[in-house]
């Protein structure tokens, strides 16, 4: 009798267990696979008109019509710059500033999130040493949607 008490007490234990491993694997939150923040460079120009370096956070069709109808684009190039769905995008202008020579380029590296902070790293181009350019001020430019942020922080 003293065996059939412990048998019927290992199949009771072992029913506990497999349930507390059921209950324990099944609280487990699945891993969620985050993809990196997307972002698209859709137009690059040399001559934005802004003097100074920095950048422009644009959140709503309006204002950004406006900003490219100040910015004199070509209506060719005009039509595929105004379909951005603001519901999810923002757009970012990065302005290189005023440069003497040609040759000076800007454009958006990468993008991630850090918390609530959506850091935004440039990649900045100058004329190699030697190599000849076109001599005229320019003020590079680029236009790129971004993910919506209400934070930004544009990295070197």
């Amino acid at each position: 009798m003293n065996k059939f008490i412990i048998k019927q007490f290992n199949l009771k234990m072992i029913k506990a267990l497999s349930l507390l491993f059921l209950f324990f694997t099944s609280c487990i939150a699945p891993k969620v696979n985050v993809l990196p923040p997307t972002f698209s460079t859709i137009y690059k120009n040399s001559n934005g008109r802004s003097e100074k370096s920095g950048y422009l956070h644009v959140t709503n069709n309006e204002e950004y019509i406006k900003l490219i109808e100040s910015l004199k684009i070509d209506e060719s190039e005009f039509n595929k710059l105004v379909t951005v769905n603001f519901k999810e995008n923002d757009i970012i202008i990065l302005y290189q500033g005023q440069k003497n020579t040609g040759g000076y380029s800007i454009d958006v590296a990468s993008i991630h999130w850090e918390k609530d902070i959506l850091f935004i790293k440039k990649n900045e181009s100058f004329p190699e040493a030697g190599k000849p350019v076109t001599m005229a001020l320019t003020n590079p430019y680029c236009i790129t949607i971004i993910p919506k942020a209400k934070n930004i922080i544009i990295e070197e």
